[in-house]
């Protein structure tokens, strides 16, 4: 064993049912077309195997061109999420694009900038937070920091805010929801560093149900780095 005592995660279990299946519809404003996303959830081993299927929209019929896979373990300890194992594939056809492949419990891992350690309790893999955030405790004006996983061993602080309380009407149908803000967070570093941050780089918006499991129905996240680009969309259809 690498860590020395378990710390706790700040991700609650939310209690999300084995097998439940989430379909979403990804589209940037203004733009035709789209990508049609699936997010599977089964209980294994006391923990949660997801799996995250994107590609894009195509009602031909026809194989799919282009898919991403991504398979995670999430495990469960005195009702806490911690990411375990992140599995990521990219398909053209029958051709294999790349792969990716995280082993986050009980490792330790060249950090960025730093000598070898472990992964920080609250790491979050991107695809994992169609899972792991449904564990906040979505109190209002509650602010948490995760260390969202980018590619490989890299990771960096996302700051959370759990927002204001709003009625979202979508085609999945109509829910009370809690919204989430999430930014890259650089408070650790300098203050005045975030503050210029969180003034030019445009946020993340999440809506979660407001009962649990909290599922999430819709995320608005840039498409570039700069206040005035579009935005895409991502809504929960089924």
């Amino acid at each position: 064993m690498i860590r020395e005592e378990f710390v706790p995660s700040i991700f609650r279990d939310p209690g999300i049912p084995d097998g439940e299946k989430s379909r979403y519809r990804v589209c940037i404003a203004g733009e035709p077309g789209g990508f049609e996303v699936s997010h599977v959830v089964v209980h294994e081993r006391g923990g949660y195997h997801t799996t995250v299927e994107a590609s894009p929209e195509d009602k031909s019929g026809r194989e799919r061109e282009l898919v991403m896979t991504v398979e995670q373990r999430i495990g469960r300890i005195d009702g806490r999420l911690h990411a375990e194992t992140y599995r990521a594939r990219t398909r053209s056809g029958s051709t294999v694009v790349s792969r990716e492949e995280v082993n986050f419990a009980d490792t330790v891992h060249l950090q960025f900038g730093g000598l070898p350690g472990p992964f920080p309790p609250n790491v979050m893999p991107i695809a994992g937070g169609l899972t792991m955030l449904r564990g906040l405790d979505f109190a209002d004006g509650l602010v948490e920091t995760v260390d969202v996983g980018l590619a490989a061993s890299v990771h960096r602080p996302l700051l959370v805010r759990v927002e204001k309380q709003v009625v979202f009407a979508g085609p999945a149908g109509v829910f009370p929801c809690r919204q989430v803000r999430l930014r890259p967070g650089f408070a650790q570093v300098n203050g005045m560093l975030d503050k210029m941050v969180g003034s030019v780089v445009p946020p993340f918006i999440a809506l979660f149900e407001g009962a649990a499991p909290h599922r999430m129905v819709q995320l608005s996240f840039p498409t570039q780095m700069s206040m005035s680009a579009p935005r895409a969309t991502m809504e929960l259809v089924s």
